[in-house]
């Protein structure tokens, strides 16, 4: 299983970032049987761009991630991220290391719908 986390930087020590489309980075980690296997940072190349949030949905989704975890997601992006059967669960302020810890003890929120904040495009 694959898990990303916008993240405000490169490590698992790094804040979580409260803006997917927007965040810096993107610590990536696959898991086998709860343990985490491999840990790798990618810069968010669509951080700075028109669409950032629908861009960054497409790129996580050509990475085969399978669990998003983040602050907030614009409509478009939440679309995407469902279109290509990627779970996002809501982040809690702190390190992307306590938010793992929260996801495997099953403490995050599922991100269902938009969030206040975002333009719903109508």
């Amino acid at each position: 299983m694959k898990i990303a986390i916008a993240s405000q930087g490169r490590d698992i020590e790094s804040q979580t970032s409260d803006l997917f489309g927007r965040s810096r980075d993107f610590i990536i980690l696959e898991m086998v049987d709860d343990k985490i296997v491999t840990i790798e940072s990618v810069e968010n190349p669509f951080r700075k761009d028109k669409a950032a949030g629908n861009l960054a949905a497409q790129f996580l989704a050509g990475e085969n991630i399978n669990i998003l975890i983040t602050g907030k997601l614009g409509h478009v992006a939440l679309r995407v991220l469902n279109n290509a059967s990627i779970t996002a669960y809501k982040s809690h302020r702190g390190t992307v290391k306590q938010n793992i810890n929260l996801y495997q003890q099953g403490k995050l929120t599922k991100l269902s719908n938009l969030q206040a904040g975002f333009p719903t495009g109508k």
